[in-house]
């Protein structure tokens, strides 16, 4: 039997398909970018709920959008895939942003650091 990684790997999306996807993929949010940093970390989804302490299908729930992570979850999940998390506002139609980083693995303690100052940002 085929697996599903195994069949994506043999017939990669191409042309329209993949731009498709990707817009889909993308509108799923904060769901997303918890799928790509945990796949960029090289780990599973188990593997990662187990890091953060919560259940793999917490970790699911979250990457399909249907769940949102509180930002305590979102800075364990920071921490454990090797990713700085920031929050940003921005005004509809604006291009300053005001945004805070709330974890940095480039605090020079080997811990993350939970707060630095806010920055403003065009964009």
């Amino acid at each position: 039997m085929t697996t599903w990684s195994e069949f994506k790997r043999k017939r990669p999306l191409e042309g329209e398909a993949k731009r498709a996807y990707e817009a889909a993929r993308q509108k799923m949010g904060v769901g997303y970018l918890i799928l790509k940093a945990r796949a960029e970390a090289g780990l599973t989804q188990a593997q990662l709920a187990k890091r953060i302490g919560t259940s793999q299908p917490m970790i699911a729930r979250w990457e399909s959008g249907a769940q949102v992570p509180s930002v305590t979850s979102l800075l364990r999940i920071a921490e454990a895939t090797g990713f700085d998390l920031a929050v940003a506002l921005q005004k509809p139609g604006s291009t300053k942003r005001e945004f805070q980083v709330i974890s940095s693995h480039r605090s020079g303690t080997g811990r993350p650091a939970r707060s630095t100052p806010a920055r403003r940002r065009a964009g």
